[in-house]
């Protein structure tokens, strides 16, 4: 047992020895180093996105209100009356709970100390640094953690000034907690935690797998040759596993240590993650301490792992040349998984068009992408690697020593030129999907900021919730001087404006949009349209009114009634409250107002407001396909460029001595033409058309998203000059190596 123990020390010494004395010791180690920080990080952030999920699911439900009454309790015993509000304040959306304690021992919502009195309100910390001041009513305290779903949500609870929250208009509830959680806040717009957690593998941990193969695999050629010597002289597989562990070992413990300090950070206090601004929550990561920290740990035993599965292991009186057959195994696997991955992605346009963007749509797609992306790069190696026996016999005819020699290189080994390939295709790729994914919903965000950029918020809308229509007068009297006010009416019928044909019992009927305008002559006239005499109602076409009106209403209405009259307001009507001089209005001031005079249920919005808070959610839930997709572009080039400069170290030594035998050293120009210029250059062409395909899930109609043709042009056109300038370098340092080079017994 005690020989056993040191024979598995010594050879832990002897892999560190090996792992310094080799000649890509030091890029290995970088390599090694940094892939176990990526993998830690990646393995971390899947355990604090479930973490995060499930502690906000858990919190939402604690505060999402019990609507269903006792047995035998009448409506108006219920001790809570509630009424949600949705707001937006700096296009963010707010959500405002009015509630109605009616009785003094009323369960209060979790985060909340005490009730807040008549026209008071406690805001979460983030609403309450956004200025919105008293907007809904006076501020009285602040939501704790407890009681918001993330510590960044922007979330209220208010209790109205007057009373005016009756049972008929109000949710009913008996107190808080429920097993599911509602939609409530922010739990209303976040995606399923399935698609961020695709989003997450798609773009972060494909590139950090790639990165732990290129690094696992780097200076390959030297340990290949010992694993095959030491089988040859009866090593066993455990033996050689520990051997490969101990020269990997110092970098992976590093990458640990220089993990474990972010880790700790986020136990320890709230991160803001840049550029999406999202606030993870220290508390969540605490409550799944355990869980992160085993993340932590698994990184380095995978990578281990990966070391002893990449490096093969040659059996007792095998040949101590490492040889090619089945090293290309996993690589023909991924070629046959390719069309596979390419199949679902041309399936994907018309699943989108048949079932719509649903979950499980959405999956198989990312799916097809992230499959793609992975196995593009065996297939363009095998291709490769086919391509050398045309290359070896190209120069066997013509008599080149430098394409004999190329040839005979990459024929047959479809591992090294898998990994070559692979930074530039997957770049490729999540380049393409970072710039397409964001284009698919350009037209609608261009269009409510080019409405914000006419017009501000010079016109607003007001929407007078059920039982305040005897109190719109009263609001309209705080209104700013200059401002006039009209009424929008809005119903359905058979009248004027252009609609749709629905097919009835009696045949086809058009359905058509009945609008009036109500209003005094100056608001009428304001708005574009002739004030008619008396109390007659006139039709007017719309494009006679002012554009702003145009564009409060659907483009389907081509006509609408005018009256002048009074501005009391029925059910379903809407204010028009706009500035004549097309000044901006003071919208936080009339919003307050409303609350205060009309109750919850105000509505006090500029002009495609709805447009462009929509614009902006999806935008801050687009800024993490860009947040992810630029670090995977990084870890990608990162890992290529280590992986090419390994290549070219190989490649100076491996062929130093060929001059001697050719003389000349003009041969090392063409066999790193053939070898590293022309490989990379045909993935560069190739990765660009595996680019367009896996964007086609976004890219085909339904949907509308765009890939310039010229921003992949231009990254070939980088990728090539890149390649050459691989190729160059390493032609130049076997020139250098050549110099010095002597025979030796290796």
């Amino acid at each position: 047992m005690n020989a056993g123990r040191s024979l598995s020390r010594q050879l832990l010494r002897m892999g560190r020895a090996a792992g310094h004395g080799s000649a890509d010791g030091r890029i290995r180690f970088v390599a090694l180093t940094i892939a176990t920080c990526v993998l830690a990080v990646t393995l971390t952030a899947v355990m604090a996105a479930c973490a995060t999920y499930q502690e906000r699911t858990d919190r939402g439900a604690a505060r999402t209100p019990v609507l269903r009454l006792h047995d035998g309790q009448a409506a108006e015993e219920a001790p809570l009356r509630i009424q949600l509000y949705l707001d937006d304040v700096h296009d963010r959306q707010v959500e405002v709970v009015y509630i109605e304690p009616m009785s003094p021992d009323a369960p209060l919502p979790p985060g909340v100390s005490r009730w807040p009195g008549p026209g008071e309100a406690v805001l979460s910390p983030s609403l309450a640094a956004d200025g919105v001041g008293d907007r809904y009513g006076r501020v009285v305290g602040s939501i704790l953690p407890e009681g918001l779903a993330s510590p960044g949500e922007r979330y209220a609870y208010a209790r109205p000034a007057d009373g005016t929250l009756t049972a008929e208009h109000a949710l009913l509830a008996t107190g808080f907690g429920s097993k599911d959680a509602g939609g409530f806040g922010d739990l209303a717009t976040v995606r399923p935690l399935s698609v961020f957690l695709s989003l997450l593998i798609a773009m972060l941990g494909l590139p950090a797998g790639l990165f732990a193969v290129v690094a696992t695999r780097l200076g390959a050629a030297g340990r290949d040759r010992r694993t095959a010597l030491l089988g040859a002289l009866g090593g066993a597989p455990r033996q050689l596993a520990l051997l490969s562990t101990g020269e990997a070992a110092p970098a992976l413990l590093l990458g640990v240590v220089l993990t474990a300090p972010v880790l700790g950070a986020a136990l320890v206090t709230d991160l803001r993650i840049p550029f999406v601004g999202y606030v993870l929550a220290a508390s969540d990561m605490r409550s799944h301490a355990w869980q992160l920290v085993l993340a932590l740990i698994a990184s380095p035993l995978l990578l281990a792992a990966l070391v002893v599965v990449m490096h093969q292991w040659a059996g007792p009186g095998r040949s101590t040349r490492p040889r090619s057959a089945g090293r290309g195994r996993l690589v023909k696997v991924g070629a046959g998984l390719c069309p596979v991955f390419l199949g679902i992605l041309s399936w994907s346009p018309t699943a989108f068009a048949t079932q719509g963007a649903t979950q499980t749509v959405v999956l198989v797609s990312l799916l097809g992408t992230v499959g793609a992306l992975a196995t593009v790069p065996a297939a363009i190696a095998l291709l490769l690697s086919a391509a050398g026996r045309g290359v070896t016999e190209l120069g066997r005819r013509l008599g080149w020593a430098g394409t004999l020699l190329a040839g005979r290189w990459t024929q047959g080994r479809p591992g090294y030129l898998s990994r070559l390939v692979a930074g530039v295709v997957i770049a490729l790729g999540l380049l393409s999907v970072v710039q397409v994914y964001p284009s698919m919903h350009s037209a609608s965000v261009q269009g409510a900021l080019a409405m914000r950029e006419r017009f501000g918020y010079s016109i607003l809308t007001v929407q007078i919730p059920r039982g305040a229509e005897d109190r719109t007068g009263a609001w309209v009297e705080k209104l700013p001087p200059g401002a006039e006010v009209a009424v929008l009416d809005s119903t359905l019928g058979l009248a004027n404006g252009a609609g749709e044909v629905k097919e009835t019992q009696d045949g086809p009927v058009e359905v058509r949009q009945a609008v009036t305008v109500r209003g005094s002559c100056d608001a009428l006239r304001g708005l574009g349209l002739a004030c008619p005499t008396g109390q007659r109602t006139r039709d007017a076409p719309l494009s006679e009114a002012r554009p702003a009106l145009r564009a409060l209403l659907p483009s389907s209405v081509a006509e609408v009634s005018v009256s002048r009259g009074p501005l009391a307001a029925g059910q379903g009507n809407m204010l028009v409250v706009y500035s004549p001089q097309g000044e901006a209005l003071p919208l936080g001031t009339l919003k307050r107002d409303a609350l205060s005079v009309l109750g919850p249920g105000a509505l006090v919005e500029g002009v495609g407001q709805g447009w462009i808070g929509g614009a902006a959610l999806l935008s801050s839930q687009l800024r993490w396909v860009t947040l992810l997709g630029v670090v995977g572009v990084g870890l990608v080039a990162l890992a290529a460029a280590l992986n090419c400069l390994a290549e070219v170290l190989r490649f100076a030594r491996s062929i130093a001595p060929v001059s001697v035998v050719s003389g000349s050293r003009r041969v090392y120009a063409t066999v790193a033409a053939w070898t590293l210029a022309v490989p990379l250059c045909v993935a560069a062409a190739l990765g660009a058309v595996s680019a367009v395909w896996v964007t086609l899930p976004y890219t085909t109609p339904p949907r509308n998203g765009e890939l310039p043709p010229q921003m992949l042009t231009a990254s070939v056109a980088t990728l090539c000059a890149l390649a050459v300038l691989v190729a160059g370098l390493a032609a130049l340092s076997a020139v250098r190596e050549s110099r010095h080079w002597r025979p030796r017994h290796d």
